[in-house]
């Protein structure tokens, strides 16, 4: 997405709009919402620029938008967002927003309080045409990345989408990014889009935007400076990559917010709750964070501090390693051994009696002695939060949405941990423990027999290799050196996640939770009564 200012203009009178056809999203918001935002955005000119405008964008970053819109409309008018994107499913997006004139509905869902709320919001002004198969060599974002009222670029496009290597640089090698490489006035990807408008805004003498990543990747502003910069390196030379490094800016952010996939059901609420039809909503938990990192071009940005559960700070890295380690490690802890188990939904594995108590003291005595001290944040308090969070039954966040891409989520949320308990000195069997239900997962049956689907753009690799580690444990961590890194090597690290693949062979799946659960609880190992 880009953001924009787009400078001061005159807002005409506010009119209720008179409208009476049938009930679509844009007539309601002048019955449900601010109707200064309703009139005044059509007057507004097209305004910021935001990469892949998914769910978890909208759930975070343009509801903050839209409740600076709400606090202060006259003050905040001159920002907005325009959505951007080149891949066929932001074309898909692109055509459900427009019928509803970009507007669209954010449900909160509060299983603990049993409520639900619904704010549409309005902070898109528009959501460019996506050239999904590059025969314009997306001409209009290109563009729109050279208007002058763009000023922030704010990149949402998963942990996965930053064509990084097993060494977590640029991936050059990537066909892709080959071809940006080799030419560099019709780039096909985002990266090599933002590289080209920076390009031309140098040889116009212009200054460059801020990139702002809002994924959940560890330093996501570190990351996607060294891919800028880099593939600006390679596309340009070193003037330019030097220009950007002294230029512009990449400000890091720890973003949370549980935002699963709405349903159909969703949609169908909407209509029968609030009585018209949104055919693209969003569906999250009441819970939002935000701590940035105050780092941008010219010093320009909407003032983001005034709200609440934002924090604008000088260093996020504290939050972000809590927020990554504890919330993100703790799904991509949970969801094998929930998966193999049969189960559909994240609250249905946080209160099964054996994943339940193993997440807990995988958290206190493995992740949480891994962190440094956040500032005002007591750690395990934090975890109890995030604990009550994932048992909220009515998020029905699947398991099968946690599960995915374990390839690009492992190497961010489970093994940074693992190493740096090894360097510690401390237990890792409960992480090497969860790296094993991975394999286990990847042989492609659960623990009943049932077909796992294919869940990752590796899959075939992992699968041949979670099958080979029947017999031999040790061939998962040798064939996944991308993944595990040195981790892979370290004799304490390979000696725990043996056993651990060896007791999910022999006791199951519950049984080696079960045996994790006795030898680490302070009350020493269950009894059975009879």
């Amino acid at each position: 997405m880009m953001i924009m200012r787009v400078g001061d203009r005159t807002i005409e009178t506010n009119k209720r709009n008179e409208r009476k056809t049938e009930q679509h999203l844009p007539i309601v918001l002048a019955c449900t919402h601010n109707t200064d935002i309703l009139h005044s955005r059509k007057h507004m000119p097209p305004s910021p620029s935001i990469c892949s405008v998914g769910n978890f964008h909208r759930s975070h970053m343009a509801s903050y938008m839209n409740d600076l819109f709400n606090k202060s409309f006259s003050a905040n008018q001159s920002w907005g967002i325009v959505g951007a994107g080149v891949m066929s499913f932001d074309d898909d997006k692109r055509k459900q927003l427009k019928p509803q004139d970009w507007l669209q509905t954010l449900v909160e869902l509060d299983g603990a309080a049993g409520t639900k709320k619904a704010s549409v919001l309005a902070p898109m002004m528009d959501f460019l045409e996506v050239d999904s198969n590059n025969e314009h060599h997306h001409q209009p974002f290109y563009d729109k990345l050279m208007s002058s009222d763009i000023k922030i670029v704010s990149i949402t496009v998963t942990e996965g989408g930053y064509f990084l290597n097993n060494q977590n640089k640029l991936d050059v090698d990537n066909a892709n990014i080959q071809h940006d490489i080799q030419n560099p006035q019709e780039p096909k990807t985002v990266f090599g889009l933002i590289v080209k408008a920076l390009y031309e805004r140098k040889q116009q003498g212009r200054m460059p935007f801020t990139i702002m990543s809002c994924d959940n990747i560890p330093h996501n502003g570190s990351v996607t400076k060294h891919v800028v910069v880099d593939l600006a390196k390679h596309m340009y030379g070193d003037d330019l990559a030097d220009w950007i490094l002294e230029n512009g800016a990449f400000p890091n952010s720890m973003v949370d917010r549980i935002t699963p996939g709405a349903t159909q059901e969703i949609t169908d609420m909407i209509q029968d709750t609030w009585g018209y039809r949104d055919e693209s909503p969003i569906l999250c938990e009441p819970f939002r964070q935000w701590v940035l990192e105050d780092k941008f071009v010219g010093g320009e940005r909407p003032p983001w501090e005034t709200l609440d559960s934002v924090s604008v700070v000088d260093d996020v890295a504290p939050y972000e390693n809590m927020k990554i380690r504890i919330l993100n490690g703790g799904h991509a802890s949970l969801c094998y051994p929930a998966a193999l188990l049969g189960l559909k939904y994240v609250h249905e594995a946080i209160e099964h009696p054996t994943i339940g108590p193993f997440m807990d003291i995988l958290e206190r005595k493995e992740i949480i002695p891994t962190l440094p001290p956040v500032p005002d944040t007591d750690l395990e308090e934090y975890w109890s939060i995030i604990n009550s969070r994932f048992a909220n039954p009515t998020l029905q966040d699947t398991i099968v949405r946690i599960c995915y891409d374990g390839t690009n989520r492992q190497p961010k949320f489970i093994v940074p941990t693992a190493s740096d308990g090894v360097k510690k000195g401390e237990s890792v069997d409960g992480l090497a423990l969860v790296s094993a239900m991975w394999a286990r997962y990847c042989q492609g049956t659960t623990a009943t027999g049932e077909t796992i689907a294919p869940n990752d753009g590796d899959w075939e690799q992992l699968h041949a290799a979670a099958m080979d580690a029947k017999k031999e444990p040790l061939i998962w961590l040798d064939s996944l050196p991308h993944v595990y890194g040195e981790l892979g090597t370290n004799p304490v690290f390979r000696q725990a996640f043996s056993d651990a693949l060896k007791s999910i062979e022999e006791k199951g799946v519950e049984g080696a939770m079960q045996q994790y659960i006795d030898a680490n609880s302070e009350d020493g190992p269950a009894v059975a009564t009879v």
